[in-house]
């Protein structure tokens, strides 16, 4: 047990340490010339990951069926993973950003909604998904001068949790970690923040089971449940990559729980609607999502997706 424990540590080290030196290259970098080679390694990972790379193109094959051939899901693939390489590289520079240079690189429409929930008074819960520069929309929104937390569960490795939190935070996007408990997420409702949650991969036997490109899904519960319990509106909305590498970002209409409804009923209706919302937004760019995880795992009453041996 001691010996494992040593490796572990000895692993997440090395893994910190290539993460580090990774950041500090794209650092050093004009901003993009760092995301276009960002955008480079993660479709040359995506070639050699053959593992992942077949959790992908199994998920876009049950996804969009005969409407894609063999070699459209094949360069799809890769652009999915030059997306996360561009991703990841703007999220190592971070602390480089400043307000200006984020409102330089960040469009928006719907920002009103904002303004709406913010004037409601009683924070929001800002429901994601891993599309486009995730991380970016906490920044952009900061930047705008509304306040928001990401309420987050810890990394495997807590060298790298650190430092990503550490990321996070430099640019204004304040961080709860899920093993805190309720406490830091109800202080921050109720100072009028919101609290963002990403809420897009498998959530097994206890999460809410809902339609996700014609095949029944489930979805995780705790952002419609905070919203319903705490009767606080749930924000919605996506963001774009261009072809320079600026974004836009698209918010939409805040959904408000209805207090007189079944509360059970209305945590099904919200999560319904922001499943709705996601996958319109994964089909206008489908591109922009992170299809590598299992995402069509079984659920009661559904037959098997085979994934191979991929967890």
């Amino acid at each position: 047990m001691v010996r494992s424990k040593s490796l572990m540590k000895m692993s997440h080290g090395a893994e910190y340490l290539a993460a580090r030196v990774a950041a500090g290259l794209f650092q050093i970098l004009p901003h993009r010339t760092a995301v276009a080679w960002g955008g480079r390694l993660g479709r040359l990972v995506g070639r050699l990951w053959s593992v992942r790379r077949r959790v992908v193109l199994r998920n876009l094959e049950v996804a969009f069926g005969e409407t894609l051939t063999d070699r459209q899901r094949r360069r799809l693939t890769d652009d999915i993973f030059a997306n996360l390489g561009c991703t990841l590289a703007e999220i190592s520079r971070f602390p480089r950003l400043t307000r200006e240079s984020i409102l330089h690189l960040v469009t928006s429409e719907g920002e009103e909604s904002f303004q709406e929930v913010l004037d409601y008074g009683r924070g929001a819960v800002l429901v994601g998904s891993h599309f486009g520069n995730w991380e970016l929309v906490g920044a952009y929104i900061k930047a705008r001068g509304y306040p928001v937390d990401f309420l987050v569960r810890a990394q495997h490795n807590p060298y790298f949790d650190r430092y990503l939190t550490y990321l996070r935070q430099s640019c204004g996007i304040g961080v709860i970690h899920s093993e805190q408990g309720m406490t830091e997420v109800l202080r921050a409702l109720k100072q009028n923040r919101q609290i963002a949650i990403i809420a897009d991969q498998h959530a097994g036997a206890g999460g809410i089971v809902t339609t996700f490109f014609g095949r029944p899904v489930s979805v995780p519960r705790a952002p419609a449940t905070l919203a319903v319990k705490l009767g606080v509106p749930m924000m919605t909305g996506y963001i774009l990559r261009n072809p320079d590498h600026t974004h836009h970002c698209r918010f939409e209409p805040p959904i408000y729980p209805d207090p007189q409804a079944d509360p059970e009923n209305e945590i099904v209706r919200l999560t319904t609607i922001f499943t709705q919302r996601m996958e319109a937004a994964i089909r206008l760019r489908p591109d922009l999502w992170l299809w590598t995880h299992r995402r069509f795992k079984q659920v009661a009453g559904t037959e098997q997706i085979d994934y191979g041996s991929v967890r």
